[in-house]
């Protein structure tokens, strides 16, 4: 008796073997909510809650960093830094003064952060997913990859000449769409070419130009950890090689995080420094980024948590609670065109930073509330620890919808980044974020389904589906599978 199955159940087995529905240890969630209720009663040193939360979202991120693009984890990670490790290294060892310091005392800061971010990762993390990036990608033909990043990297070249020529929505969709180059840069690494990497690479080469002439490194950083990632899961690693490179990568952003401030003054000034040259001088022994000074100035530039402060002391003791408004606004804005309304709200938060901060700013100078900053403006201290249980849950909830249309379109997994990499940042305001998810799905999806068109990627005909992903067979079935042959589904 042969051993058949139906289409649908093999791509329901297909489904299962690439897609983890949590996307964090059971024991690591209810361990970060544990230490979310401590920071509530502020009855331990905060220090002693907020480095286990650290290790634990540090090892979720490392165990998953061969499976895929840890996105989740990874946005858990920046969140953890810059809302708790920067703010709590700042009270440790004394604030910068003037205006990067913390506002409020200690316990009333970590009393909301702490639970308020634990709630968030923790809930991200049970209620998201995880994909197997392998096992999604291994009956898929790669014959038309190389070509499709070669288009996408010229489409890319078009919209970022175009886009300084017009204005409005119309100019942040070219803004996206010249992001396709680094779509382009992970359809050429999993291409069989042999000079795949070189041409990931090139894609990257305006990236890595404006960031060293203009000294901005944040959009380098994110992209080059996002496609390092799609690069790290091609194969496994042992967790030793894991550490080592994990450790080469904080390395890296620490150098950058202490040079650049000099780098951007020298540039300011007319010099042309070297970037290499600067960070070798500076981490030598002996070297400035050693002193305590730049020290301070590299906590000071990990910690979010300034502006969370200056909120909490602002709101409501000179300004009220807006009670949803931002929330709102940011759900408009990025909703409605704005050919419907002219006059809307745009992104960067200066108007509503002067308001909630009270700090005075440059017209020229963004600064990003953060949807922990937002949280706690709208509802207070309880009522936003409640919001960031909500968001993360909707966070984690659309980028599980991504991953389940993945596992119907495989290649629509290089494609995710593009419509996430500005919600990951922990300094992003939610109207930000709002518009860079519903904008970027817009793209991406529309980018995606003309790329099928233009140059269509199939499932391999010839695959077989490996034994792993094979669903069980009942107990007494004739030939126990091996007598049986089951073909990919169509």
């Amino acid at each position: 008796m042969n051993v058949t199955y139906s289409s649908r159940s093999r791509r329901l087995s297909w489904l299962r073997s690439v897609l983890e529905k949590r996307s964090g240890s059971g024991v690591g969630i209810v361990a970060i909510v544990l230490l979310g209720f401590l920071g509530f009663t502020q009855i331990f040193p905060n220090g002693l809650l907020v480095y286990p939360i650290l290790l634990i979202i540090g090892y979720e991120f490392q165990k998953r960093l061969d499976q895929g693009v840890p996105l989740l984890q990874l946005t858990s990670l920046i969140a953890v830094l810059q809302w708790l490790v920067g703010p709590q290294l700042s009270y440790a060892y004394g604030n910068m003064g003037d205006r990067y310091t913390m506002y409020v005392p200690e316990p009333e800061y970590f009393q909301f952060a702490i639970p308020g971010t634990a709630f968030f990762v923790a809930l991200m993390l049970s209620t998201g997913a995880s994909v197997k990036q392998t096992n999604l990608l291994q009956m898929v033909d790669r014959r038309n990859f190389f070509a499709i990043g070669f288009f996408l990297n010229v489409v890319a070249t078009v919209a970022t000449l175009v886009a300084p020529r017009v204005g409005g929505g119309l100019q942040f969709a070219l803004f996206l769409t010249s992001q396709l180059r680094y779509v382009g840069a992970i359809y050429f690494m999993f291409s069989r070419s042999k000079l795949r990497l070189l041409f990931a690479a090139g894609s990257c080469v305006q990236l890595v130009s404006n960031s060293v002439a203009e000294g901005m490194f944040h959009d380098l950083i994110l992209w080059v950890a996002l496609l390092f990632c799609y690069w790290f899961a091609q194969r496994k690693w042992t967790l030793s090689a894991k550490l080592v490179l994990l450790l080469i990568a904080a390395i890296s952003l620490f150098s950058i995080q202490v040079v650049k401030q000099e780098y951007r003054l020298l540039k300011k000034h007319g010099e042309n420094p070297s970037l290499v040259g600067m960070i070798v001088t500076y981490m030598t022994p002996g070297g400035k980024a050693w002193d305590t000074s730049v020290i301070s100035l590299a906590i000071t530039r990990l910690n979010q948590g300034w502006i969370i402060s200056a909120i909490m002391k602002n709101v409501p003791e000179n300004v009220p609670f807006a009670e949803g408004e931002t929330i709102q606004e940011a759900f408009f804005v990025s909703a409605v065109p704005r050919f419907l309304f002219p006059d809307k709200a745009t992104a960067g938060g200066l108007r509503n930073f002067r308001k909630y901060t009270g700090l005075v700013i440059d017209d020229g100078t963004t600064f990003g509330l953060s949807p922990l900053g937002e949280a706690y403006l709208n509802y207070g201290v309880v009522g936003g620890i409640g919001f960031m249980l909500v968001f993360g849950g909707c966070f984690a909830i659309f980028y599980y919808g991504t991953l389940r249309f993945a596992v119907q379109q495989p290649t629509f997994l290089f494609w995710i980044p593009l419509i996430f990499y500005q919600a990951m940042k922990a300094e992003t305001e939610l109207l930000v974020i709002l518009n860079q998810l519903i904008k970027g799905s817009m793209v991406a999806f529309g980018g995606y389904y003309a790329v099928r068109q233009i140059l269509p990627v199939k499932l391999k005909k010839d695959r077989k589906i490996p034994m792993s992903v094979v669903p069980p067979v009942p107990l007494g079935a004739q030939g126990l599978l091996g007598s049986g042959t089951i073909e990919r589904a169509n």
